[in-house]
């Protein structure tokens, strides 16, 4: 990853063309294996050396949509609307992150989300809110053995996690441990190894209803060239990870990288798969029967992209958010709500900042893009000015929610994630001064960094507890 990061920046800083995807996969960029929490995407690669902080906010459902001709609201909302606000300033486990770091979130309801600690080589550490991230307590401690970075988990609803750890025993592709309490225990199973792959990896997981979970499952046999599509499958749990089922179809060529992948209660799922080389293409996979069997898409284009943000909300409605260039490039917006049948792209409308930071999405065509200015040469820090574009009617009309003032400014949103209601997200950003970079020939140590701050405006708990 801090590879990718250094080949991102310099992409970024001199302004070159724009990078393809199987050209850092080539330099081993490990961009296949990065984990990435269930509602989530690809990891966001930082342009800083120095440490990154983390902050976290929320929305709830702006009052009135703004329908303008342009598709955006450029007028700021109304007296009494609903905006992002600082609940916390002292707060777990959002904490200092490493250069390059990332926090992960997922919220199941308005009140109830979770999110782990981060960069230990043994990072058992998952914390959990009941009162919509003005508290947050740690669950009893995961009994998986734990890369450092982030954590791979997905949770079905208030009550119910999963967590995915290394294998510990000779012909285990993986550890599982869940819990069906909020945490307080937790119980440990292997996850086998799919027949059929070689040296196989788990890509995303997720989990909907109770202890059903699914995760996709890629594999590179030895001597493959960097460049090569990993083949795939998917793996299936009914009972917490006590037993897996493998799919039983696959369509043809489907490729086993997916970017990201939503169930829902119903035994549906979509997962998301970026395909081909010169140019890329999209494509949806879907089943209807909790990944026994699945069927694909037809392809859609889109910006070769070095960064992709991709959430789906449910197993119908999806939207992607790829940048393909150094500041003031262009980006896309790709949308579905027929589980990848169709796709509508577009450019971002008029007005809207130049670095799309993160996406996040509920159920039928509700979502949020942060957005942040972008400019390497500035001053007061290279990422300034955030604001979270919403949508209603899947990407077809916008509104604009501002940020939060905050000592330093909050620079840029990583991650969104946005509970099944559609009432608003949850996000984990950063405070402006993580990304100053000292002055060039400085011999000086950077200043000091700002704690990290809690931002909230999702409902408060009627009374304490779960």
């Amino acid at each position: 990853m801090r590879e990718l990061s250094e080949r991102i920046r310099e992409f970024i800083d001199d302004g070159a063309a724009p990078i393809k995807v199987e050209e850092v996969i080539a330099q081993g960029s490990g961009l296949r294996s990065a984990p990435r929490r269930g509602w989530s995407t690809p990891a966001k690669v930082s342009m800083a050396s120095v440490a990154a902080v983390a902050v976290v906010l929320a929305i709830v459902l702006p009052l009135t949509v703004w329908n303008t001709t342009a598709g955006r609201s450029t007028s700021p909302a109304p007296t009494g609307a609903p905006r992002w606000r600082l609940v916390s300033s002292q707060s777990s486990p959002f904490r200092a992150l490493p250069a390059g770091g990332q926090a992960d979130l997922q919220c199941v309801t308005d009140l109830v989300c979770y999110s782990p600690g981060y960069g230990s080589t043994d990072a058992t550490d998952f914390y959990r809110t009941t009162d919509g991230g003005d508290s947050w307590h740690q669950t009893a401690p995961i009994p998986l053995h734990l890369q450092g970075g982030q954590l791979l988990f997905s949770c079905a609803d208030a009550a119910t996690c999963a967590v995915i750890g290394t294998a510990q025993n000779p012909g285990e592709m993986a550890e599982i441990a869940y819990t069906s309490d909020g945490g307080v225990q937790w119980t440990e199973s292997p996850v086998p190894g799919p027949s059929g792959l070689a040296n196989p990896y788990v890509g995303r997981m997720s989990c909907a209803d109770g202890p059903h979970c699914v995760i996709s499952v890629s594999s590179n046999a030895a001597g493959a060239s960097p460049t090569t599509p990993p083949t795939g499958t998917f793996l299936s749990t009914a009972d917490g990870g006590r037993t897996w089922t493998q799919a039983s179809a696959m369509p043809p060529g489907a490729n086993g990288d997916m970017w990201t992948m939503t169930c829902s209660s119903d035994g549906s799922c979509i997962a998301l798969s970026v395909m081909g080389a010169n140019p890329h293409w999209v494509v949806a996979l879907r089943t209807q029967d909790w990944g026994m069997t699945w069927t694909a898409g037809p392809p859609a284009d889109y910006n070769d992209a070095p960064i992709l943000y991709a959430s789906c909300g449910d197993a119908s409605d999806c939207m992607l958010v790829p940048l393909a260039g150094p500041s003031g490039a262009p980006y896309e917006i790709a949308t579905t709500s027929d589980a990848g049948s169709t796709w509508r792209v577009s450019g971002p409308p008029s007005g809207w900042e130049n670095m799309p930071t993160a996406v996040g999405c509920a159920p039928e065509g509700d979502c949020w893009v942060a957005m942040s200015e972008y400019d390497v040469h500035s001053p007061a820090g290279a990422y300034s000015d955030p604001v979270i574009e919403a949508t209603h009617d899947g990407g077809l009309t916008w509104s604009a929610l501002a940020v939060p003032l905050a000592k330093p400014p909050i620079a840029d949103v990583l991650t969104l994630s946005c509970p099944p209601s559609g009432d608003g997200c949850m996000g984990i950003g950063n405070l402006q001064d993580h990304f100053v970079l000292p002055p060039k020939g400085s011999t000086g140590r950077p200043a000091p960094l700002s704690g990290p701050l809690v931002i909230s405006n999702l409902p408060t708990s009627p009374s304490p507890g779960a």
